[in-house]
């Protein structure tokens, strides 16, 4: 019996430690946000104040043009990726033709590769379709995610074979059936995966530094002009910047959730 109860406190033990490193670890990544939010209230001393906010969008409106570019690049960006992904996340779950692995098999090498290594062939590409130093030459490059793709192929193998087949019966067109079968299945799944590619597209960089040149500085998302800003308001950039990125995920937390619970891990 006292062997059974030294057990028990030692499981215990264990279980308020474990509780205790989470939180610990919780704190350390809420940090950051916290103070950033915090300091972005302070200007000139004076505690709480929104006059960093106003200086930064209003008097000076120096980040202002940069925002609504993000907000442009990340809507169009989400938009198109998730219309082109989810057919051809459908059509690799649920379709069979020669070839089909393979295809699919180079999509997941593609996902692996950092962008680094392929900037160079997505130039030559821009440069050959004249879509380089404009607004397109931000938005094309990620718009075609094999990321993206490679998910909705996850999640569509959960749909049941049976009812695409029922579905089928009642029409040859395969835009119903995604309409009618797939889609009403995988809601979660396309709030998910359009969460991720709004991220993604608001937090660019690299094809900002790659495709535009010094006389498309107007175009510039507000990710890579952060440092360009006044000192006075580096805080309310910082927050202006992380607030959209916040609210996304507040809305489609349960999304989120209920997406990851129903995730098909096989191959």
């Amino acid at each position: 019996m006292t062997g059974f109860i030294k057990s028990i406190r030692t499981v215990k033990r264990k279980h308020w430690v474990g509780k205790a490193l989470l939180l610990a670890a919780g704190l350390a990544f809420v940090a950051p946000l916290v103070i950033t939010l915090t300091e972005s209230l302070r200007y000139e001393g004076a505690f709480p104040t929104v006059k960093q906010y106003g200086e930064l969008m209003i008097t000076n409106n120096a980040a202002l043009p940069y925002f609504w570019n993000s907000v442009l690049y990340a809507l169009v960006i989400t938009a198109a990726c998730v219309t082109l992904s989810f057919p051809l996340g459908f059509v690799f779950a649920k379709v069979k033709f020669p070839g089909r692995n393979l295809l699919f098999f180079l999509f997941i090498i593609a996902m692996m590769l950092p962008f680094q290594s392929i900037a160079l062939s997505m130039y030559i590409q821009l440069r050959d379709l004249r879509l380089l130093n404009n607004r397109w030459s931000l938005i094309v490059p990620q718009v075609f995610s094999p990321f993206s793709v490679f998910l909705f192929r996850q999640f569509i193998k959960s749909v049941p074979s049976e009812l695409l087949d029922y579905t089928t019966l009642e029409t040859s067109s395969a835009l119903k059936v995604l309409r009618y079968a797939v889609l009403p299945q995988t809601r979660p799944a396309i709030a998910a995966v359009g969460v991720m590619v709004f991220c993604e597209a608001w937090n660019m960089i690299e094809p900002v530094r790659y495709f535009i040149n010094f006389k498309q500085l107007d175009i510039r998302p507000l990710s890579v002009v952060l440092n360009e800003l006044p000192a006075k308001v580096y805080y309310a950039a910082a927050a202006v910047y992380i607030i959209p990125i916040v609210l996304l995920f507040l809305l489609f937390k349960d999304s989120l959730v209920a997406s990851m619970e129903k995730f098909h891990w096989e191959r």
